[in-house]
C-alpha cells in the first residue's frame, strides 16, 4: 500500500457533515476501495462459553449474541478509510492524504447502556462523550448522506474491507433500517448483500488461512509489520486506517492471497464475517447473493 503524504483524520461533526461528504463524493470515482470501523459501547450480553472458545461458536449463537448487543447499544462512530486498487489515499491535490471519522450523537452515557471497562477504554483513547452529544451526527442524517455520496445505492460496486466485521456492519444495517437486526442470521446476510454488495472482505477471516496470525487487528498489523501512521487505536478513523494497511499488506505478502490463478486468489474470501461463516453451498447457490454475482476489475486483474 502506497502512503506517499503525511494522513489526517478528518473529524466529521453535524456542522460539517455535509461538506466531508462532498469530499467523498469527489474521491469516490477513483477510490471504490472502502474500509470502514465502528466504535460502540462494548459488549452487555456474553456468552457463558470460556473466552479462547467464543471464536468456536457455530455461527447461529454468534449472530444471535451480536443482535443481542447491537440491538440494545447505540454507534459512538465510524470510521471509513478510501484508498484505489493501488491503496493510494485521497489527498485532493494538497500536501495530505485523508480519512474521516464521524462522530455521533446516538449514544447518551447519562440514559443508554454500555459496558464500562469499554467506555474507560474510549475515554482514554481521548473520545470525549458529552462532545459527541452536544455537537454529534444523528445516525439518520449519516445514512441520508451514504447514499447520497454514492457510497451505497450508488450503481458502481465498493469493495469494503474491515476487520472481525460482524458488529460493524450490524452497526451499519441498524442505522440503514431504523430496525432491531433480524432475528436469523440468513436474513442479516441478506440485507447486508443488499447495502455492501458481495465484495466484502473480513481480515479476520482471511487470516484463518495463513499461519502464524492470530488475534486482534493491533497483532496481526504488527505481525505483518504495519505501523499505525494517523491517530490513535479504538478510534474509529485510525482503525479503519490501519485496517486498510493490513489488508494491502496481507493480499500482497501472503501466499493464500499472492497465488493468484485466474483472479480467483481473493474470490473465496468474499463476503464471509469471521463468526457468521454461511455453508458454501449456501453461499454459492444464489440463497444469499442471488444468482448474477458482479465481478469487476479489481477483482479479476487484482492489485497493482
Amino acid at each position: 500500500m502506497e502512503i506517499a503524504r503525511p494522513v489526517i483524520v478528518r473529524e466529521v461533526w453535524a456542522h460539517n457533515l455535509e461538506k466531508e461528504f462532498a469530499l467523498i463524493r469527489v474521491a469516490l470515482p477513483g477510490c471504490r476501495i472502502a474500509a470502514i470501523d465502528t466504535e460502540f459501547p462494548g459488549h452487555i450480553f456474553k456468552s457463558q462459553v470460556d473466552g479462547h472458545l467464543i471464536a468456536h461458536l457455530p455461527p447461529a449463537e454468534t449472530y444471535e449474541l451480536m443482535k443481542s448487543n447491537i440491538d440494545a447499544l447505540e454507534i459512538i462512530q465510524v470510521g471509513l478509510a478510501l484508498s484505489d486498487s493501488c491503496g493510494r489515499l485521497p489527498h485532493f491535490g494538497t500536501p495530505f492524504s485523508y480519512v474521516w471519522q464521524f462522530n455521533f450523537q446516538d449514544f447518551d452515557i447519562e440514559t443508554n447502556a454500555y459496558n464500562e471497562e469499554s467506555i474507560n477504554l474510549l475515554k482514554s483513547q481521548g473520545i470525549d462523550f458529552s462532545k459527541n452529544r452536544e455537537m454529534g451526527i444523528s445516525s439518520r442524517d449519516f445514512v441520508r448522506q451514504l447514499f447520497l455520496s454514492g457510497l451505497i445505492g450508488g450503481g458502481r460496486p465498493i469493495s469494503w474491507v474491515t476487520f472481525h466485521g460482524s458488529y460493524d456492519f450490524g452497526f451499519m444495517i441498524k442505522m440503514l433500517t431504523r430496525q432491531p437486526l433480524p432475528t436469523h442470521m440468513l436474513d442479516f446476510l441478506r440485507l447486508l448483500k443488499r447495502f455492501f454488495g458481495f465484495c466484502i472482505y473480513d481480515v479476520k477471516h482471511m487470516i484463518k488461512s495463513c499461519d502464524g496470525l492470530y488475534g486482534g487487528l493491533e497483532r496481526v498489523a504488527k505481525s505483518l509489520n504495519v505501523d499505525r501512521i494517523a491517530g490513535k487505536s479504538h478510534q474509529a478513523g485510525s482503525d479503519s486506517l490501519l485496517t486498510l494497511q493490513t489488508f494491502f499488506k496481507l493480499i500482497g505478502s501472503r501466499k493464500p492471497f499472492t497465488d493468484n490463478t485466474e483472479g480467483m486468489a481473493l474470490f473465496r474470501f468474499c463476503s464471509v464475517l469471521f463468526g457468521l461463516e454461511a455453508p458454501m453451498q449456501w453461499r454459492c447457490s444464489g440463497l444469499l447473493f442471488g444468482s448474477h454475482l458482479h465481478w469487476d476489475n479489481f477483482h479479476a486483474r487484482h492489485l497493482c
